[in-house]
């Protein structure tokens, strides 16, 4: 794929597009046009059929003989770039940095309150967790709540 064909596929994969594409990547199995417009809440299957073709046009999806659509091609622009698909979900790329810092934290204040360790030392190793966590699960809210603007 070359950079123009990024910047288009940039360019045009926004709003509801973006949205059908999204579930198709969650899904990671072919969806038909009322499957779509059902669970995105579409107004109408015409709509839901708009943004797909609009998805094939892009040479992301492919139709189906049976009328229903399946991925082709998966990219990583815009928003996309900052998710990471896990066990068919996608997730924001700093819920593991979230994860990790939280379980250190939770993990460290388990074992102080078992061996002595001195103030100091509990203090930092307490603090480099906690805005270590803070930081990462802000900016996965940050980037869960932005997905699809």
């Amino acid at each position: 794929m070359t950079c123009e064909d990024d910047q288009t596929i940039s360019t045009n994969l926004r709003g509801n597009t973006l949205r059908v594409y999204w579930h198709m990547l969650s899904k990671n199995e072919p969806v038909g046009v009322r499957e779509v417009q059902r669970e995105l809440g579409m107004s109408s299957p015409s709509v839901a059929s708009h943004h797909l073709s609009r998805l094939v046009d892009m040479g992301l999806v492919t139709k189906r003989p049976d009328n229903t659509y399946e991925l082709q091609r998966v990219v990583k622009v815009g928003i996309l770039r900052d998710f990471i698909a896990y066990r068919g979900v996608l997730l924001p790329r700093y819920v593991f940095v979230a994860v990790f810092f939280t379980v250190y934290t939770i993990t460290f204040i388990a074992l102080a309150l078992m061996v002595p360790v001195g103030l100091f030392d509990r203090v930092a190793a307490i603090a480099v967790g906690a805005v270590g966590a803070s930081f990462a699960w802000y900016e996965s809210v940050r980037l869960w709540k932005l997905k699809f603007t």
